[in-house]
């Protein structure tokens, strides 16, 4: 399965991290860093107080309080920047959906979670999952490694059991997953964030398959994924930087499953439905990120979607997602 992380940093993308943990993605640290600025905020949409510790562990500097973080990758906390402060947005902006998802999910009964590609998530800290519930964090062995040296500097406390399966996606990752003890006969809550896009469609196919294969009825799976390939003009560039930053980003993006949700998941068994990142801003009452400026002609969209291994009768009306976005 593709890889984003394989790919070689652009010289002004090494610039800036050069000095960052072996193997550990910069995706996954940009993505600790937009939680870790959306916590420093007075009106947070959440708060992830381990985010800023991954961010200061990654960069080797503390930020004084009150100071701005420190600058890591295309990650700056000053507004120099208009293509992180569209990438943060929009970061930040995604992470109530998959917050109100999973715990729904698991208010509903289930009590089996896998997180694909689980980065420096720390959705088992911060939310209130159940007692008896198992979180299963997939990813490489480097960026795992990473997170729990961090998280052992704090002892954090969860009420759910976590369960870290250290393998790329590219291996037998399911393999993996049922050896660390992965039941196949219960519901599984899958969580596949900031993933699909890097995939090309066969790929995401072969990814679902394999989901589909071992998820019980009454499972449900969570992704996002754009409703076209990012290009360079989709993207704000404020210097020379930030070109390096977009070039690699829209070179890494591969398109995802290249249909509608709804059409995607259909395929392989399950009931989609869909909000748009930008009705999730407003519900939120943030401003669209420059990205996924709708006054644009084509203009890039983030699809934001749940679905149920279920029949369509029995999908719940107060599920995360009751926007359905119809528009192509």
């Amino acid at each position: 399965m593709y890889d984003p992380e394989s790919r070689p940093a652009r010289e002004g993308v090494r610039a800036t991290t050069s000095t960052l943990p072996t193997g550990v993605g910069i995706t996954a640290l940009i993505t600790a860093y937009a939680r870790a600025q959306e916590s420093r905020r007075r009106d947070a949409l959440f708060v992830d107080p381990l985010a800023e510790s991954f961010v200061v562990s990654a960069v080797g500097t503390a930020a004084g309080t009150g100071d701005a973080l420190p600058r890591l990758g295309p990650a700056r906390d000053d507004g120099s920047s208009a293509l992180w402060t569209s990438l943060c947005a929009y970061l930040a902006g995604r992470t109530p959906f998959y917050d109100r998802y999973l715990v729904q999910a698991l208010a509903d009964g289930r009590r089996q979670v896998v997180m694909l590609g689980a980065g420096l998530d720390t959705r088992a800290f911060r939310l209130p999952l159940a007692a008896g519930t198992i979180v299963y964090e997939v990813d490489t062995p480097a960026v795992l490694d990473f997170k729990a040296r961090v998280l052992a500097k704090h002892e954090p406390t969860s009420a759910a059991e976590r369960v870290l399966v250290a393998i790329d996606l590219q291996e037998d990752w399911v393999g993996a997953l049922r050896q660390a003890g992965f039941d196949s006969g219960r519901p599984t809550v899958w969580l596949v964030e900031g993933l699909l896009m890097y995939l090309t469609a066969p790929q995401a196919d072969a990814l679902m398959a394999a989901i589909s294969a071992i998820s019980a009825p009454g499972s449900v799976f969570a992704a996002e994924y754009l409703n076209r390939r990012s290009r360079m003009d989709d993207v704000p560039i404020s210097d020379s930087g930030d070109r390096a930053v977009a070039e690699l980003l829209t070179s890494s993006d591969q398109g995802g499953p290249g249909v509608e949700p709804e059409a995607w998941l259909s395929r392989h068994g399950w009931v989609a439905r869909r909000r748009d990142l930008v009705e999730e801003m407003a519900d939120l009452g943030r401003p669209v990120p420059v990205l996924f400026d709708t006054d644009r002609s084509d203009p890039l969209r983030s699809w934001l979607f749940t679905a149920a291994l279920t029949a369509v009768g029995d999908v719940d009306e107060d599920a995360p997602t009751e926007t359905r976005d119809s528009a192509p």
